[in-house]
This record gives structure tokens, sequence and C-alpha cells, in this order.
């Protein structure tokens, strides 16, 4: 799309300069600056594009690493590969933002910066659509596909709308401006954005980061789970009058580990293997409405150490 826009502007530059062929202000080497300003840019971005597919190729290869069968290597599975790959890619999202909040304010109490209006303008609507239509996209995907990356790859697309729209807006506000007694106030428009713009979206990775982090530790799930699989495990204890039960349940990326110790007592009703198998048939299909991948281990044993 880059690659098109940027042809595009050498065959547009013949139109440009019919229009200003009657400016005394304007001359053929200042329009020859612009575009080629404008395509060393874009040139830039799709470097940036490219090293954005290098990111995607390998966020991949993650994917498939986690999906790929290896019990020899890993018995306790990969999973948790995703939560580090999206602990450190929030960390560094984490980081630019305050570097951009840091860079702003700089720059707000250096007196600001001038604003150039024309191809930069229509880049920034560009970049707004562009921005926009992805992140929409990502956002159908993370509902279709029950992934954390995808998740961190929709609230990194996000942020890249919300950074282009605020440009966007930046460049109409001094517009609007540049004609009236506040003109003075355009070098500030532009950081002051960036600002407001840092400060809003940088909450976004450090939660990412957190609740990530959270699952490479293993902290429990979310009392949502946590709530109904204890009602669940709670009903079969009273059910077989079983002395105590004991739950555990984490979150580790797309997979839920679950563990269930059951504590005997003299009065419990359940004896056979069979029946404990049933049990944890029972376990398992009524936690069918939970859209990630179970490691279930349901225990039963006489003597309370063995489950704490």
């Amino acid at each position: 799309f880059f690659y098109f826009l940027s042809k595009t502007l050498k065959s547009f530059k013949n139109q440009i300069k019919k229009s200003i062929e009657y400016s005394d202000n304007f001359n053929d080497k200042d329009l020859d600056n612009i575009v080629w300003s404008v395509q060393n840019f874009l040139s830039n971005v799709n470097e940036f594009s490219n090293q954005n597919d290098i990111e995607k190729n390998y966020r991949k290869k993650i994917s498939l690493r986690i999906n790929k069968n290896d019990f020899e290597k890993f018995p306790f599975g990969k999973h948790i590969l995703e939560p580090i790959v999206i602990s450190i890619k929030s960390l560094i999202i984490a980081i630019m933002c305050s570097y951009s909040l840091i860079e702003a304010i700089k720059t707000l109490m250096n007196g600001g910066n001038s604003l150039e209006f024309g191809l930069a303008l229509i880049y920034s609507i560009v970049s707004v659509l562009g921005c926009g239509i992805i992140s929409f996209y990502m956002k159908e995907q993370e509902k279709k596909i029950n992934s954390e990356l995808i998740k961190a790859e929709c609230t990194q697309w996000f942020m890249d709308t919300a950074l282009s729209t605020a440009v966007l807006v930046g460049f109409i506000i001094a517009m609007v401006l540049a004609g009236t007694k506040l003109k003075s106030l355009n070098p500030y428009i532009d950081p002051f954005m960036t600002i407001v713009v840092s400060l809003v979206c940088i909450r976004i990775p450090i939660k990412t980061f957190i609740e990530s982090f959270k699952e490479v530790i293993c902290v429990k799930a979310n009392d949502e789970i946590n709530d109904d699989i204890y009602v669940l495990v709670k009903g079969i204890e009273e059910e077989y009058n079983f002395e105590e039960s004991i739950t555990r349940v984490s979150k580790v990326g797309r997979e839920l580990r679950i563990e269930i110790d059951f504590v005997f007592n003299e009065e419990s009703k359940l004896n056979k293997l069979e029946e404990m198998d049933n049990v944890r048939e029972y376990v398992y299909s009524n936690m069918s409405d939970i859209k990630l991948d179970k490691w279930l281990n349901i225990n039963f044993t006489g003597d309370k150490k063995w489950a704490v």
C-alpha cells in the first residue's frame, strides 16, 4: 500500500504544479523537496512495515511452537511461552510510551514545535483509516480466536489508531487556530496531544504486563472461573461426604491448570476406582463453558498432608 502511495505521489506532482503555477512563492525545487521528503518518509514506514512482518512471523512461530506436541522435552506443556512473550512486548511498549511522554514534556517546556501542513495531513488521514481498519479486523479475530497473542496485537493496533487520531486532531486544531489570534498556541498542540495520548495509552501495556506476569508466576485465575469451579467441587464434596476438598486454579496462556484434592473420612461414599473416574468425568464435563485448554488433575487421599 505504501509502495503504491509513494508511486502515486510522482504522478500527483504534475497535478499539484498545475494548481500552483501562478504562485510566485512556490517553485519546482520546493515541490521536489516536499515530494522527496514524503517519499523518504514512506520508505521508512515501509521498512517499519517489514520489521512488523518479522515481528508477526516471530509471534506466529511462537504460536506454532506452543501448539506443537513435544511431550518428551516439555512434559508440562509450553503454554507459559505465551505470557512470557506478551510480558516482554508489553514492557517494551510501556517504555516507549514513557519515552514519548518525557520527550513531549521537554518539547512543551522548550516552546513546542512547528506543524507542517499539506501532504503530512493527507498521510495523517490515511494513517488513521489504515490503523482503524486493521484495529477493527484484529478485534474481530480476537472474538473468534481465544489467544492472548491476538489480544496483545489488537491492543497495539488500538494504540496506533489512538496516536494517529491524536496527530490528525492536532493538525485540525492547528489549522483552525492558524487564522485566529490564538495561532501562537500552534507550536504547543503537537506535544500536548502526545502527552494526552501517552497518559491514556500507557496504562494499557502496564495492565497487560501485570496480567501476563501473574500467569508466568501462576497466580490464581480470575474470581469468576474460581467461583464456578469452587461451587462445583463443594457440591461433589457434600454428595460423597468427603472430609474436605482443596482446589487450586491458575491460568497460563490459553491453558487452565486445575488441581482438586478430595480428603476421605470414614463416612465417604466413594470407594471404587471406576467411581473416582466418574467424578473426574463429571467435573470435566461441567467446565465445558470455560473456553480454555484444561489441565485437570483430581486426587483422592485419606491424609490431608498429601493435598497441601
